[in-house]
């Protein structure tokens, strides 16, 4: 899904001050197939979607070293000399176009994870479920009063998955039983989106003190993460254990960091989940998709396919990106102007990964009937491509049948390698 790009060179972006958090965001979509695509293909005359468009097409060509983003910078009237969290940008960004593009070409689907909150009386067993949509989950690195530390990724997405009783002064009214009772709450998976998003929350309350500070704790990040459909339950996804499969080596590719004003403060609103829109307001989700899991798929996998660090303290620092091609495979750091390659291997255990994207394998990331349709479309836009090709050469008919079909394979061949 998505034209995927092959080539070594990619174009970086300039930051005009403190705008490493747009440039991150954006080199993350332009690297990811389907949400390019989809940008890219739009039909739509709103300014911002026409801004990012071009700006995706001059990062195609590598002849450039860097680009400006000006143009969508003043577009959004963004003060470029004070830098934001990078996931409220990412919200803001992800609402602004939800509502600029067509439904069906929304950029909100390949991120919405649809959750369900079950609670459950434990005197009526009477059950309610209630619908959650998140573009990304936040994962706890410490436990509540810090008593436990959750070095790896899966142990943290437990620690938001597992059962918890409310009781005493925590217990949930019970509509059954007219009464305060205890109760079970949980959180699982309905749905699964084509890029899982998860948000480490680095930041805490200093008691002493009264303010917010960093977390800089080290946290190890699987290769892959791998889901199965419950037996109990045809619409709970399950996580299989992930842990063991990666290395453990520190991250040692973390650029020094440049205060620049606010660029790591979590608000409420951010640290709630939800989408919201840039004054905080929850946003209508996107219509359910479970239906899109289909009843027979029994498995998903993702791969690790993005991580937005922040290097730095709270209110101030710097982002930058390591993305992995979809072509080869190979690791990139964007880093404002500069991109630089990684190779095959990263380093999976890092102090200041602040927003993991992992991203659905092709193996599963498509029913039968929608992956034959989308290979006759793509198969029948290379035909198309070849008829357009010969009639531009339309002189060479006149030629020899050997000269003929000697310029036609030519022309053919040339096709093929592309498609």
């Amino acid at each position: 899904m998505g034209n995927i790009l092959d080539k070594s060179d990619f174009v970086g972006l300039k930051n005009q001050g403190a705008t490493c958090y747009l440039n991150t965001l954006l080199q993350t979509w332009f690297m990811t197939p389907e949400v390019r695509e989809c940008i890219t293909s739009a039909k739509s005359d709103v300014a911002l979607v026409c801004v990012l468009q071009n700006l995706f097409n001059n990062l195609e060509d590598s002849g450039n070293t860097s680009l400006r983003t000006d143009e969508l910078t003043t577009l959004l009237r963004m003060n470029v000399y004070q830098q934001h969290d990078i996931e409220e940008c990412f919200r803001n960004m992800i609402n602004k176009l939800h509502t600029a593009m067509e439904p069906e070409q929304n950029i909100l689907k390949f991120y919405q994870i649809n959750m369900i909150q079950s609670l459950k009386c434990s005197c009526c067993t009477n059950l309610i479920q209630i619908d959650c949509p998140f573009l990304d989950l936040p994962l706890l690195i410490h436990s509540a009063n810090s008593s436990r530390k959750f070095e790896h990724l899966e142990m943290a997405l437990r620690e938001f998955l597992k059962e918890e009783t409310m009781e005493d002064d925590n217990a949930c009214y019970c509509d059954c039983c007219n009464t305060k009772t205890k109760t079970k709450i949980r959180y699982y998976f309905k749905h699964l989106p084509r890029i899982l998003t998860f948000q480490l929350k680095r930041a805490n309350i200093d008691g002493d003190r009264m303010r917010y500070q960093k977390i800089h704790d080290y946290v190890t990040l699987p290769l892959s993460i791998e889901f199965n459909k419950s037996q109990d339950n045809c619409n709970e996804w399950i996580l299989k254990a992930t842990r063991g499969k990666e290395n453990n080596v520190q991250n040692t590719h973390c650029p020094e960091s440049t205060d620049r004003g606010r660029s790591f403060a979590p608000t409420q609103a951010m640290q709630a989940g939800y989408a919201v829109d840039g004054e905080g307001r929850k946003v209508e989700a996107v219509q359910d998709q479970s239906d899109q899991d289909s009843s027979k798929e029994k498995e998903r996998k993702y791969e690790l396919f993005a991580i937005w660090h922040h290097v730095g303290g709270f209110g101030g620092g710097h982002y930058y990106a390591e993305i992995k091609s979809v072509a080869d495979g190979t690791w990139y750091c964007f880093n404002d102007r500069t991109v630089e390659q990684r190779g095959k291997d990263i380093s999976l255990r890092s102090k200041t990964a602040y927003l993991i994207m992992y991203r659905m394998t092709e193996t599963n990331s498509i029913s039968a009937p929608e992956g034959l349709e989308m290979h006759f479309i793509r198969f029948w836009k290379f035909l198309s491509e070849i008829f357009a090709r010969v009639k531009n050469n339309l002189p060479f008919l006149t030629t020899s049948p050997q000269e003929r079909n000697c310029q036609l394979h030519n022309v053919m061949a040339e096709d093929i390698k592309i498609y």
